[in-house]
């Protein structure tokens, strides 16, 4: 916590950040909230406004004091009466061990004499017995504890698990919102088509700016671009992109074939497009589109279910088919 004190919601958090000081107000908050929604929108940030907030001893405008000892505690990342339960290495399980340390934890006396706080992310990342010892904590709340659950994949969570939560549903913000936050902190005209690349995530553009995501994008154009114009064979790009998160390269390339969809609806797409691709999507036959998409989906759906395949014969299987729509479209026109 200390390298984010205090937290203060973002403009974008407002109309929650309210609801929950209601909560507080009337005496009504829950022992356990969820937190769900894509990431880069800042739903870690809003649980720990919330956590220091609650802890806080003398709230000051709905935000933490600073000066009281919880605050000075918090600033320190030690204070003994919040807990943060996160995988031990990125992308790994949350074990039953851990659960069962947190269940310990809020089983004893606030140190502080006020609330018991803990915050799990990924909720998802529980595997099925950790998940079943959170289950017994929440039918049988501790007084004075609350709960923050934070999920990126709201059906990665055991429905028993999301029913004894209160859930808050978080979107990205609108576009403006975006902008508005990000362009300065970013000092340059990159700002729309990073929210963009971010499916409109503002942190997670932010995160991109030290990246290399940009130059990346462009090079997966490329490669699309040069099939479509029967240039490189899919086997060669394929072989380009074995560098590239299968994972984030399915996110992009759905978001790019939204883009076409939406180009081939009369409407205006998500992501810029070359002059190239704009004449391209017009020639695309609208039911092999979907069909690949759907194929791109069920992808997607197979690695979040943590089926492992084989990633070059992966991308050549999709670029082959990305091959046979280009030449469906050329053929079509001439």
């Amino acid at each position: 916590m200390s390298r984010d004190f205090p937290a203060i919601p973002y403009p974008w958090q407002q109309p929650q950040w309210q609801h929950f000081m209601g909560q507080r107000a009337s005496g009504k908050l829950p022992h356990a909230f969820m937190f769900t929604g894509q990431k880069g929108i800042g739903k870690r940030h809003l649980a720990m406004a919330l956590a220091q907030t609650v802890l806080c001893s003398a709230p000051q405008s709905q935000l933490p004091c600073g000066q009281c000892r919880s605050c000075e505690l918090n600033r320190a990342n030690t204070h003994p009466d919040f807990m943060l339960l996160e995988p031990e290495e990125a992308g790994k399980a949350i074990k039953i061990d851990q659960v069962r340390a947190l269940s310990n934890f809020i089983t004893k006396t606030s140190q502080q004499g006020g609330y018991k706080l803990a915050i799990i992310e990924p909720a998802e990342a529980m595997n099925t017995n950790a998940a079943n010892a959170l289950l017994k904590s929440l039918e049988e709340p501790a007084g004075d504890t609350l709960l923050l659950l934070i999920s990126h994949i709201n059906s990665g969570v055991m429905a028993t698990i999301r029913s004894r939560c209160q859930l808050q549903v978080m979107s990205a913000p609108l576009l403006e919102q975006s902008l508005l936050w990000l362009q300065p902190l970013i000092g340059d005209g990159n700002a729309k088509e990073l929210l963009a690349l971010a499916n409109g995530a503002p942190l997670a553009a932010l995160g991109l700016v030290s990246s290399d995501a940009l130059e990346q994008r462009a090079s997966l154009i490329r490669g699309l671009e040069s099939v479509v114009q029967g240039g490189e064979s899919p086997l060669v790009i394929a072989k380009q992109w074995m560098s590239y998160e299968p994972r984030e390269l399915l996110e992009w390339l759905l978001k790019w074939l939204h883009g076409i969809a939406c180009v081939q609806a009369g409407g205006n797409s998500p992501v810029p497009f070359s002059p190239l691709v704009m004449q391209f999507s017009q020639r695309l036959s609208g039911p092999f589109l979907y069909r690949f998409i759907d194929k791109v989906m069920l992808v997607k759906r197979q690695l979040l279910s943590g089926a492992n395949p084989n990633k070059q014969l992966l991308l050549e299987e999709l670029l082959m088919d990305w091959s046979v729509l280009a030449r469906q479209a050329r053929g079509g026109n001439g």
